[in-house]
């Protein structure tokens, strides 16, 4: 059957699993885990966003490849030379980007197959992190209190194991406007959190406006952070992320929120000393 025409993404657990009508590269025949993406949904012309895929995880490289159709070149990783990754989702629309010296490589995917592509994250995040560890001091809370939406948005991000050494919150805010369109215009809300191995940036920010119904969470080993701190970008203060092979990342801080976001910098700065040291 042409696999153009299936709608439900499933785990692959060996070469057999992956439709027929793919074909995988020699190198990634035999590989450890893997998952199959079904393409978008079709338009009223039969036309899709893009095709189906599978991505494959190895004993130390990561495969993204497409249906034989779409004429792509299949993409092939060691996982050691990815830097970080972005994982999304508004509503039936998802996606992941994975970062790293020569391989920017974004692959979408629609929610229904949600399940399916946490369980391919997981088996991922193991192998590209390691083994979960367990925070050595009690936590450290800054900024706001978490709100629901973000307190579920961390528990869903976190892995068995893992635990959180140090967070920074900043809760979205309210303004109203009064012209030209009145209402309540909402600033975006930011969260960075600090664990024993990795460091994750959640936000509702997309395109410069604030997500209602979907979130965005970045992550990045400790080991590929090459500088955390605060600085003005723009007439504003920024929690500048600087991470190895990518664009930085720039978190909007408040004034009244500076002085504890330059406190979780620091505490972050030194959990990633530590991490050396003990290596």
């Amino acid at each position: 059957m042409d696999s153009r025409n299936y709608i439900v993404a499933f785990d692959l657990q060996s070469a057999a699993d992956c439709p027929r009508d793919f074909r995988l590269p020699h190198a990634a025949a035999s590989f450890d885990a893997g998952i199959f993406l079904p393409r978008d949904d079709p338009d009223w012309f039969g036309r899709s966003a893009y095709p189906p895929r599978v991505l494959l995880l190895g004993a130390s490289a990561f495969w993204a490849i497409a249906h034989p159709r779409a004429n792509e070149i299949p993409r092939h990783c060691e996982i050691e030379r990815i830097s970080s990754v972005a994982s999304g989702h508004m509503l039936l629309k998802g996606w992941l980007d994975f970062r790293g010296a020569g391989f920017p490589s974004t692959i979408p995917y629609n929610t229904r197959g949600l399940p399916a592509v946490l369980r391919f994250m997981r088996r991922f995040r193991s192998r590209w992190l390691g083994a979960a560890e367990q925070a050595d001091a009690p936590q450290a809370a800054l900024g706001d209190e978490l709100d629901t939406r973000f307190a579920n948005a961390l528990a869903d991000e976190l892995d068995p194991g893992e635990s959180v050494a140090a967070r920074f919150f900043q809760r979205p805010r309210g303004f109203r406007r009064r012209w030209p369109l009145q209402g309540t215009r909402w600033t975006p809300g930011n969260l960075l959190v600090n664990t024993g191995s990795r460091l994750i940036w959640v936000t509702d920010r997309y395109r410069g406006s604030r997500l209602q119904y979907g979130r965005i969470a970045s992550y990045a080993p400790l080991r590929t952070v090459q500088d955390l701190r605060v600085a003005p970008h723009e007439n504003e203060w920024h929690v500048q992320v600087d991470v190895a092979g990518e664009v930085s990342w720039l978190i909007p801080v408040a004034g009244e929120r500076r002085r504890e976001a330059e406190q979780f910098a620091m505490l972050v700065k030194v959990r990633s000393l530590r991490s050396i040291l003990r290596t």
